[in-house]
This record gives structure tokens, sequence and C-alpha cells, in this order.
């Protein structure tokens, strides 16, 4: 397991909008893909005071394996000093067994135990979901474990590159916390350029949905592609409620989807992605909205986008066109 700059970056952005506090639960010992110097310089870069922390002082990674190709003589920090760093003083890891430290053993394919209940304030996933036989559960599993008010930040796999076990679309995630009544959800498609460190980043527009609902578009390419996504759980969450897949909603459930939605539609949270190059992926379908290198979202010109018409009249009565 290992988080970089897609994960951590979009974790300092949430941290400073809203502390991470209490109880952290990762799935997995992660491998951090930064060094000292490098995590004191992009805190610094958000804003937050590192003046008294002195790069020696953060705790280096001994622990974990299997590293990225480059990575195995880099002094990484641990994912204990990244959270130490926000002002959490101690994590917790969930994995099937042991494996590399993990201090919660319980295989997500299996239901939640109750112990394991209601005890994180925040869940990581970098990359743990698209490995488990059981997704469906896995996910429910990660509900259950917050406590109201807990937050998730989970990346994985929306692409055959690599070795996912299984591979589910943003829209998968984003209806599952839509119809569990969650107060706020981030959908993010994370797409690479080849091989390289270039990467856009696509918001599932929320207004879209809401307006074109059955014509929110499916985010297709040939290039390298995860799922970024972002949840926070309501007082009146609940987590048995699974969604109709959205061609074949009936009126009933769209009705109770729509009303659950308009909540998260009203969230004043930024984004927590971005790109770090100009647009490289043609034909985008409606929904899906470009965040720039300053966390903008920038208004679609793509041809194929349908509906693009309202969608620019829905955009301009939010402000999102004078503000790009």
């Amino acid at each position: 397991m290992g988080i970089g700059i897609h994960i951590v970056e979009p974790l300092i952005r949430e941290h400073c909008y809203r502390p991470v506090r209490g109880e952290v639960v990762t799935m997995g010992r992660q491998t951090v893909y930064f060094s000292p110097k490098e995590i004191l310089r992009l805190l610094a870069d958000h804003g937050i005071d590192t003046s008294a922390t002195e790069p020696g002082a953060i705790e280096i990674d001994s622990d974990t394996i299997d590293r990225l190709p480059g990575y195995n003589q880099r002094a990484l920090i641990t994912d204990r000093a990244l959270f130490r760093l926000l002002g959490v003083p101690e994590i917790h890891a969930l994995d099937r067994s042991d494996y590399e430290g993990a201090d919660i053993i319980h295989d997500l394919s299996l239901p939640l135990p109750e112990r394991l209940h209601t005890i994180a304030d925040f869940i990581v996933d970098g990359s743990t979901l698209d490995n488990t036989f059981n997704p469906t559960l896995t996910l429910r599993n990660y509900c259950e474990m917050l406590k109201p008010g807990g937050r998730l930040l989970a990346l994985n796999a929306y692409s055959c590159f690599d070795t996912p076990y299984c591979i589910m679309p943003p829209m998968w995630y984003l209806d599952y916390f839509v119809m569990n009544n969650f107060t706020d959800c981030k959908a993010y498609v994370l797409v690479f350029k080849g091989a390289g460190p270039q990467w856009n980043s696509y918001w599932l527009d929320l207004g879209w949905l809401q307006s074109e609902r059955r014509r929110m578009g499916r985010f297709v390419s040939t290039e390298h592609m995860y799922s970024v996504i972002f949840a926070e759980k309501g007082p009146d969450s609940t987590s048995d409620r699974y969604p109709v897949q959205q061609d074949y909603r009936s009126d009933e459930d769209w009705e109770l989807y729509s009303r659950n939605l308009a909540v998260m539609q009203q969230s004043k949270r930024p984004h927590l992605l971005r790109s770090n190059s100009p647009v490289f992926v043609p034909d985008v379908l409606g929904g899906h909205m470009l965040i720039d290198s300053e966390f903008k979202p920038v208004p679609p010109t793509i041809r194929r986008n349908r509906g693009l018409g309202e969608y620019l009249a829905g955009l301009r009565n939010r402000g999102f066109l004078a503000s790009v």
C-alpha cells in the first residue's frame, strides 16, 4: 500500500477546511511517498506552519515494503509521521493479517464485527477496496467503522492497469453515499497521461446530475485512471441502502436520491483534488468538470457534451462561469 500526492494533498486540503482529529484508521500500513523536506514544503504551501519542525526529527519508514520503482533507497516518512504533522498523535492500521504491523485485524470481505463499529473519525484507503473480492461489503464496512461526522478519503483503480481485483466507477461510490444520506461526497476521476507525471482531475458535478439524471455521462478513457472519493457521514446516515443504477432507477427512487443529493449540493467544502497539466482527455461526456491547477472548476467546451447549452446556463446561474 502507498499514498502519494493524490491522497496526501487532498488530506491536507481537508485538514485546512476541517482539522483531522480523533481516531484515524488507514486500510493497511501506508508507504508515504514524501521525504521529510518534501512533506514540510507541501504543508507550508498550504499555509500550515512547519517552522518548529526539523526534517531530521521526522520518523523515517523502515517497516513497509514493496515500494514503487525508484523509491527503495529513499528516506520516506512514515504514515504515523504524516498524521503527527497534522496534530494526530497516533493512528491505527487495519489489515486481514498483521502484515507490516497492522493493529486491527479484519478481512474486509466479511461483515464488520460489532467491536469495530463507529471506531474511526477518519479513514484513508490508498487502494484497498480495489483489491478485495467483495467491494460492496468493503464500502459498507468503511461506513460502519465511521463515527457520525467521520470522513473517508479513498483512491482506487478505475482502469485495468496494474493489478486491481475489481474496478468500480466513481458513480458507484457517489450513488451509495447519496442513497445512504451522507452529508457530503466529492467524487473525482484522476487520469494520467501515459506513464508520465501529468494528470487531469475531473469532478462529478452534482448540479449536472441533479438536473440531467439519466443523462449523466460515463467517463471513458484509454489512459490510466483512478476514482478518488471523499465522503462525510452525517448523524442520520445509514449503510444498508443499495442504489439502483441510474438507467433503471424508478421515479420514487429518483425522488429520494434527489432529496439526499440536494443536501450535498449545499456543502461549502473546497475542491480537494486538482490537475497539474492542460486538458489531454478528449470528448468528455456531460457531468464531468475539469478541476484546474488552482483547484477551480473549468466549464466544459467538449463538443460531445450532450445538453451543453443547458449545462452552461446552469453554470452561469451557479457562478462558475464568472469565476474562471
